[in-house]
């Protein structure tokens, strides 16, 4: 696996952690546990996103950094890699 797909890879498995959480946290909005679970996880995917971009470029629009060109279109997206 290389580098860039290690990386989405594991962005995945954040996004995943923090849906998990989100779901028992909209049954539990009182756990601190969870919460911070939560919060963790989703500063770890968002360093990684940050990590991505710098990279490989944008992997959501809100990570496009240009100012004077819209560059999300300039490289291709994660599932036309393997095209």
């Amino acid at each position: 696996m290389d580098g860039r797909t290690e990386l989405l890879r594991k962005i995945q498995i954040l996004e995943f952690a923090m849906y998990d959480a989100a779901l028992y946290l909209d049954t539990h909005p009182c756990d601190q546990v969870a919460l911070d679970y939560f919060h963790h996880h989703k500063a770890l995917k968002d360093k990684a996103v940050a990590e991505y971009a710098a990279c490989y470029g944008p992997l959501t629009m809100d990570t496009v950094e240009s100012k004077n060109k819209w560059t999300w279109i300039d490289r291709p997206w994660p599932w036309e890699l393997g095209a």
